[in-house]
């Protein structure tokens, strides 16, 4: 769903920056502001034109896909010279990169063809900063994707019994997000079962699901090249007096955090309010990752949530928000909804429900 205005929008941020031209080698922002699907390109943005290089297999896709865009087809192994070719006719003597999306072997290889004759500056992380505000159209997508999530939930709940596998649950996520409309899950599901529950990101495996002890669950579905992600954790039977403590505490540092979301606020401070609710109930050393991350083209994107992130919040950005705590030897609870913010607050767009009771099975 690329337009014309994020290229204007990348060319403003640019001469903010002092980028006269910037070469862009990430492939989600390559897609947003290009179009191109494919799994080779190089994104060449001059003054005066925008120039995707891609091989010869996307000959026919890039013609089709790519948006405002002069596509030159490089023969294997040549894409910088492709692109060296394009800042001679642009008549481009500097060209900036973003360091933390070219590989080492890949700027030698852009430095050789460009010669003496263009000089190669680092560049901030121009495409990456432009992402993270999204436009209607992404949100509209990024709330349907929401949805789409919401209804897997539903969808999977009432088969959730003791006794299933972590993999037999994630295998029942994967399918029910297919049926629900999804291109393919946004990851492989997590399900952590009992103590796993304690590691934030485990694989499912044999571990299986029993009463008195927690199952988180977290996953996503893609659409459109999009991402939803929502965390929930569940409990068969009657709740413990431990899992009741541990699950309002981290359902009350949710809420501290998305009270405290709103322009202009740091990433970081959003981070402390949750942070804050769960030091107090005494579980300051279990909360061992930052908040939450962008959504959007990729599960995990700008703008990042953490401590002392000095990143301030706009309207149109839209972050994940799942605060967590894990004991070793017991399990975890986490609980991660998906939020976008407002001119005045934030709105968040996944809608399963959430309070204590909703998370006994």
């Amino acid at each position: 769903m690329p337009t014309a205005d994020r290229l204007v929008r990348l060319r403003a941020l640019m001469r903010a920056e002092g980028v006269a031209s910037l070469l862009v080698t990430d492939l989600p922002s390559i897609r947003h502001l290009a179009g191109f699907t494919g799994s080779a390109a190089r994104l060449l943005v001059t003054p005066r034109r925008a120039h995707l290089v891609t091989d010869g297999r996307y000959r026919i896709q890039a013609a089709r896909e790519a948006f405002r865009c002069r596509v030159a087809v490089a023969a294997p192994g040549k894409a910088f010279e492709a692109v060296a070719d394009a800042l001679r006719r642009d008549g481009v003597r500097t060209l900036s990169f973003e360091p933390d999306a070219i590989t080492y072997a890949d700027w030698r290889a852009l430095a050789r063809a460009c010669g003496r004759r263009v000089r190669l500056a680092p560049a901030p992380p121009l495409a990456a900063r432009l992402r993270a505000v999204k436009d209607r159209a992404e949100i509209a997508l990024l709330r349907r994707l929401a949805r789409m999530a919401d209804a897997v939930l539903a969808a999977c709940r009432p088969r959730l019994r003791p006794g299933m596998t972590e993999g037999e649950i994630a295998a029942l996520l994967e399918r029910a997000s297919l049926d629900a409309g999804a291109e393919e899950a946004a990851f492989r599901p997590i399900v952590a079962a009992g103590a796993h529950a304690a590691m934030p990101h485990h694989r499912p495996g044999a571990g299986t699901a029993r009463r008195g002890a927690p199952l988180l669950i977290d996953f996503g579905t893609r659409m459109r090249g999009y991402n939803s992600d929502l965390t929930r954790t569940f409990h068969f039977g009657k709740v413990t007096a431990r899992y009741e403590g541990v699950y309002r505490t981290v359902l009350d540092a949710q809420r501290a955090a998305l009270q405290a979301i709103r322009p202009g606020v740091r990433a970081g401070d959003v981070d402390r309010a949750a942070r804050d609710v769960i030091a107090a109930a005494g579980y300051a050393a279990c909360f061992g990752h930052g908040l939450g991350h962008g959504i959007g083209l990729e599960v995990h994107e700008e703008p990042r949530l953490g401590p002392g992130v000095a990143t301030k919040l706009e309207a149109g950005m839209v972050f994940t928000v799942e605060p967590g705590i894990y004991l070793p030897g017991w399990g975890g609870v986490r609980i991660e909804d998906m939020a976008a913010v407002t001119s005045t607050g934030c709105v968040v767009l996944t809608g399963s429900a959430r309070e204590l009771g909703d998370s006994v099975l």
